[in-house]
């Protein structure tokens, strides 16, 4: 019987006690039959004792001295030899030990599709805590408990490829580091439509409610609002002037500042109706730092200017 192999890549940069946590719940897993699994950790050049906490385990080490999510996740997919690829974030952890046999089995059942993912959820130990609580609600509201199973056209943090189809697209795009994954995303759903004409349809990308994830949330508000602001800035361009939302009112600086209550309140819309359907008690508490956090968001997108520079470390 041929085996065939998952590939699970994984980016990191000075994160080693999630990565810990993410390594040790990857060891635990049980193995999907006829299939091998090796596990990629992409050091993006960390200054702490991650590459310890890699060395470990029984995972290929790998450094990326360029630094970017881009450029760590198509190294570690160059350097992999799976039919199937896994990216997966450092610092998230799946749930069930199970989870390696869902996505082989996910696979199969969905054919030809363009990447799969699943829920992201706030870990146990941060759900008491207002700003983790605010921090996750702002960035991950829209990847629920509750949302079913279905095409969904974005996955971030995990998500599941094809190396046929990665290699097709030609990766993650180097030149972008914030909503790289997005960008990967619009072009892996295109990718049968460029080649076979704009009558095929699309490789779609996948929610699946069965591979639900953890996903650590910042629990400082100086964290949770650096990273706003750094997501924040390229948003309009690289996000929603691309995703065909009326953007007319960006078009002059003074209107995008007479927007900014707008904005700030639709995107709050989501993140207040999950939060308030998973606890009404903490979605009060962290109200204040909801609306702070997608403030400071807001307006990173009327100032920003397309992407950061590339010597600019993203904050973790």
């Amino acid at each position: 019987m041929t085996t065939k192999t998952l590939s699970i890549i994984i980016p990191v940069r000075n994160q080693p006690d999630t990565l810990d946590e993410l390594l040790g719940s990857i060891g635990q897993q049980s193995r999907p039959a006829g299939w091998d699994v090796e596990v990629i950790c992409v050091d993006n050049s960390s200054t702490d004792r991650t590459p310890d906490v890699i060395r470990s385990y029984d995972a290929v080490y790998l450094l990326e001295t360029t630094l970017g999510p881009s450029v760590a996740r198509n190294a570690g997919a160059a350097a992999s030899t799976g039919e199937l690829i896994w990216f997966i974030d450092a610092d998230a952890v799946p749930l069930g030990n199970d989870f390696l046999q869902k996505i082989v089995t996910t696979a199969g059942e969905l054919g030809d599709f363009g990447g799969f993912g699943g829920p992201i959820l706030l870990p146990e130990v941060q759900k008491n805590n207002p700003i983790a609580f605010a921090d996750h609600m702002a960035c991950w509201s829209a990847w629920h408990q509750w949302r079913p199973t279905e095409h969904s056209g974005f996955q971030p943090t995990s998500i599941v490829v094809r190396r046929s189809v990665f290699e097709e697209v030609g990766g993650y795009d180097t030149d972008i580091r914030v909503l790289e994954d997005w960008d990967l995303q619009l072009r892996l759903e295109a990718s049968r439509q460029l080649k076979e004409g704009p009558d095929a349809p699309p490789r779609p990308v996948w929610h699946v409610q069965s591979l639900a994830v953890s996903h650590r949330a910042r629990g400082s508000l100086v964290r949770t609002l650096k990273h706003s602001w750094y997501w924040g800035l390229p948003s309009r361009e690289g996000w929603i002037e691309r995703s065909g939302l009326p953007v007319a009112r960006y078009e002059r600086p003074v209107l995008r500042w007479l927007a900014l209550p707008g904005l700030v309140l639709n995107r709050a819309k989501y993140p207040l109706h999950i939060g308030w359907r998973v606890s009404k008690l903490r979605t009060l508490l962290s109200l204040p730092f909801i609306f702070l956090t997608l403030l400071v968001w807001g307006v990173a997108v009327i100032v920003g200017r397309g992407q950061p520079n590339k010597k600019h470390l993203a904050p973790v």
